[in-house]
């Protein structure tokens, strides 16, 4: 099973963003987020910055600079961070800023796989889950 968190929100020149990350980084900025909601942000960050590696590959394209296109899904198995998302999803909607948590089977072509998560190209139906 992988899992997949999705926000939208109002960035700091009023136009829409999305990400989950982006989002906590967008609340860490704000004069509106309780200091110790940013403090908390700043800790789940870190804490990614140490346990989660960044995805070498986003794409199936043998060019150097294809484009990045796939999805990011947490599996499962990967139970600390997948604690880590719903502890920043309850800050992020605290602040109203939505998250919708996305189970599937198949998260479609996986570009890139590590312990904790991959990196795939979505299946016609999922290619709106960039949001």
């Amino acid at each position: 099973m992988y899992i997949r968190f999705i926000a939208e929100f109002k960035n700091d020149n009023g136009d829409t963003d999305t990400g989950v990350f982006q989002a906590a980084a967008f609340l860490r900025r704000s004069n509106n987020t309780f200091d110790y909601d940013k403090e908390y942000l700043f800790k789940i960050r870190d804490w990614f910055d140490s346990y989660l590696e960044r995805p070498n590959r986003f794409n199936k394209a043998s060019r150097k600079n294809g484009k990045n296109v796939s999805l990011s899904w947490f599996k499962s198995t990967a139970t600390e961070h997948l604690q880590k998302m719903y502890d920043m999803k309850q800050i992020l909607e605290k602040y109203d800023i939505e998250v919708t948590v996305i189970q599937r089977k198949n998260s479609g072509y996986i570009v890139y796989e590590d312990d904790y998560q991959v990196s795939a190209l979505p299946h016609g139906k999922d290619k709106n889950l960039t949001k």
